[in-house]
This record gives C-alpha cells, sequence and structure tokens, in this order.
C-alpha cells in the first residue's frame, strides 16, 4: 500500500506542479477577469457533476469490490447523461429567473454543457477502477491529462496566439476528452457479464449510500467555492480571477492528503478490519496534519514580491489570500482522511454533517464579510468553515475509536516505520 501512496503523491507533485504552471500561463496572457470566468466555468461543472455523482461518484468505488463492475457499468452512465442535461438547463433556467443566482458565465452554457458531459462520464470511469484498486491506472490518466491539458495551452497560446478564455476550455476538454478514452480502455478487461438481476435494489443501494457522500460533496463544494460567487457579486470579476489563484495555489499543500485519502478509501474500501481501519486512519492523519502544516510556512515564508514577478502585479493580493486560507487548508488536509475513514466503514453521514456546518460558516461569515473586506474576507470566512467542520469529524472520530487527544500526537515508532517504508520502496531493485 505505501508504494501505492508514494505513487499518488509523485503523480500528484507532476500534475500540481503542471498546474502551476498552468496558472502562470492563464495568469499573464489572459489576466485576472479571464481567469475569474475560468473559475467560474469550472466551478459550474462542478456543481452539475454533484447531482450525477448522487449515483455516479464515490459510491462506486464502495460498490465495485461488491458487485463487480458490469451491473454498475450502465446504469451510471445512463444516470450521468441524464443528470448532467437536466442540472445544467435548472442551472441556466435559474440564472435567468435569478441573475444574482446565475452561476455559469453568461455565453459559456454550451461549453459548460459539453465539459460536464464528459468529465462526467470520465468520472464514472476512475471510480470504478479505483474501486477495483486500480490506483496506477487512476493515476495515469490523471497525469496524462494535465500533460495534455498544458501542451494545448501552450500551443493555443504560443502557436496560435489565441489569448481567450476558450483557449483553456478547449485544453482542458480536449484533455479530458483524451482521459476518458484511456479510461475506457482501462475498464474492458475487468468487465465480467453478470445476469442484470436485482438491479432495482442495486440502484437502491447505490443512491442511499452516494446520498449521504453526495450531500457532503455538495455542501462542501459549496465550502470550497461560493465564495467565488459572492466575490464576483460583490467585488468583481477581477477579483474572482485573484481569489481563485490564491485558493489554488494554497489548495495545492492538499496534494499529500488526497493521495493519502484516494489510497485509503481504495484500500479501506476492500479491507473487512475495523481495528485495522482505524490504526492506518489514525497514522495518515498524523502525517498529513504535520506534512500540510509544514508546507503551510514555507508558502506564507515566500515575499510577496515572488508571487508578482511569477503572476504579474495584477496578482499582488494573491499572498494575501494564502495568509487568510492558511489555517482552515491544515485543517481541512485532515479531514479528507477521516472523510474516507467514515465512508469505507459505512458511515458516510458524518461527512454530510460536518459539511452542512462547514457550509453555515461559508454562507454567514461569506455574507457579512465578502463586502467588507473583499477576497480576505472570503479567505477569513473559508477557514472558519473549514475548522469547525474538521473539529465535528474529530470529535465524532474520537468518540467512535475511543482515541484521546494525545493519540493524535505522531510517535517516533510511527517516523521510523514511515521512513523504512519509503527505504524499502526506494531501495527496490
Amino acid at each position: 500500500m505505501f508504494k501505492k501512496i508514494l505513487g499518488t503523491i509523485g503523480t500528484r507533485v507532476v500534475i500540481a506542479l503542471l498546474a502551476f504552471f498552468t496558472w502562470i500561463l492563464n495568469a499573464h496572457y489572459l489576466g485576472p477577469e479571464k481567469v475569474g470566468t475560468i473559475s467560474l466555468m469550472i466551478f459550474s461543472v462542478a456543481i452539475i457533476q454533484l447531482f450525477t455523482n448522487f449515483l455516479a461518484g464515490a459510491a462506486l468505488i464502495y460498490m465495485t469490490p461488491r458487485t463487480g463492475i458490469y451491473k454498475l457499468f450502465i446504469p451510471a452512465y445512463i444516470w450521468t447523461f441524464i443528470i448532467t442535461l437536466l442540472s445544467a438547463f435548472a442551472m441556466l433556467l435559474l440564472g435567468m429567473l435569478f441573475p444574482v443566482l446565475e452561476v455559469i458565465p453568461e455565453g459559456y452554457f454550451v461549453p459548460v454543457l459539453f465539459l460536464a458531459f464528459i468529465m462526467s462520464f470520465s468520472t464514472v470511469n476512475n471510480m470504478l477502477l479505483l474501486g477495483l484498486e486500480k490506483v496506477n491506472s487512476f493515476n495515469f490518466i490523471s497525469l496524462a491529462q494535465i500533460i495534455i491539458l498544458f501542451l494545448i495551452l501552450l500551443f493555443c497560446l504560443f502557436g496560435i496566439r489565441f489569448f481567450d478564455v476558450m483557449a483553456y476550455y478547449w485544453a482542458i476538454f480536449i484533455s479530458n476528452s483524451l482521459a476518458f478514452i484511456f479510461s475506457f480502455f482501462m475498464l474492458l478487461p475487468s468487465f465480467k457479464k453478470v445476469p442484470l438481476t436485482n438491479m432495482k435494489a442495486l440502484v437502491k443501494e447505490i443512491l442511499r449510500f452516494g446520498s449521504y457522500v453526495q450531500f457532503a460533496n455538495l455542501f462542501q463544494a459549496m465550502n470550497y467555492r461560493l465564495s467565488l460567487k459572492f466575490v464576483d457579486f460583490y467585488k468583481g470579476r477581477a477579483a474572482v480571477g485573484i481569489l481563485s489563484l490564491g485558493m489554488q495555489l494554497a489548495e495545492g499543500l492538499w496534494l499529500i492528503s488526497r493521495s493519502l485519502a484516494t489510497v485509503q478509501y481504495s484500500r479501506l474500501s476492500n479491507e473487512m478490519n475495523y481495528d485495522y481501519s482505524v490504526r492506518l486512519t489514525l497514522t495518515l492523519a498524523k502525517i498529513t496534519w504535520v506534512v500540510t502544516g509544514i508546507g503551510m510556512i514555507l508558502l506564507l515564508a515566500i515575499p510577496k514580491f515572488v508571487f508578482t514577478m511569477i503572476f504579474s502585479t495584477r496578482f499582488g493580493d494573491v499572498k494575501l489570500v494564502i495568509a487568510s486560507l492558511a489555517f482552515g487548508i491544515v485543517a481541512l488536509s485532515v479531514s479528507m482522511i477521516f472523510s474516507g475513514f467514515f465512508s469505507s466503514i459505512n458511515k458516510p453521514y458524518h461527512n454530510t454533517i460536518s459539511s452542512a456546518i462547514g457550509l453555515i460558516f461559508t454562507i454567514g461569515l461569506g455574507l457579512l464579510l465578502v463586502p467588507k473586506y473583499g477576497i480576505m474576507g472570503a479567505g477569513i470566512s473559508a477557514t472558519f468553515s473549514y475548522t469547525f467542520l474538521t473539529l465535528y469529524q474529530f470529535i465524532i472520530f474520537s468518540r467512535m475509536t475511543k482515541l484521546t487527544p494525545r493519540d493524535f500526537l505522531l510517535t517516533k515508532t510511527e517516523i521510523r516505520l514511515l521512513v523504512s517504508e519509503l527505504r524499502k520502496i526506494v531501495t527496490k531493485p
């Protein structure tokens, strides 16, 4: 498992670096306003996926080892097609009736719809791969997607001198289309035809499990990105671009926690030993807290002029965004580990409750602070949201496992074990 973790971390490091260079290109050649439009387009797709993932999301990881992928594939694809279409048009109608609630940027409905289709179908394939514990295949697809995106963006900007929002759109659309094709062919060898019996009961079970997971994801997505809409409404599209860039940089520190959580959930969904699940979660939570905390200290130590030099003076307030998000980013890194544990033991409702708690702070503080303090207010509201939702999960996990706060301190034995495993992997011929 440690080898899968390191492979996932290594992949995410490369992905994070390429994403970083992508944002540099966007910042220099597109500017804050166009970067803001891109961020809202991606946010729109994310909202659509929140609804498709009720049946075609993380629940597939949990169900795959229990039913196989053949009985999951067809209903997941049908659901994804129908819900993507309905969700996109519902968002369009909502924006027309209530302009203040408009999420899809004006003039970009069709691009958002097609991007949502391809990304949602790709998600189905990726969830099935993780359910099969094919983490290496998942890592390959993720890496290939960002490499292709980066190369296409380079071509658009420097090859044909196309400095428009659609330059990034075509890069992300084509790269995700190819990722969908790759993932589909990687699934084919695992298809084993079985009788399609009890499908109604199966779909109900997926929806039951997926509903808890997706309500948590729905609330969490609002925690992540609702501040973009607040800032867009009160401070304008350019401020959205600065906020989104700061968020991307700060959230880059989640590459460790997301890598650990991806392997953890895939492993624990196939693991029936409760004590092992608790021990693994505790160890990963400790590692995440320490590593992310150190990373945040280093990020905050970077002088402001470095950010302006890299991203241009138009993004001079990026460090302010990072500083306001700092503690919340570290807190939420641990939440990702707790979330994987609760989902793997079939108690995802704790994730739903924690995300709902966070959403209360996101909305309440966002409406209070963003009009007055702008992007800094958005960062502060996010920090409170992330901190209190993680605190809820920490309390529940501690009560369920009878652990004390002292148990969450990283021990010398755990450090030695981690170093030993790393050495074995590195020196293995």
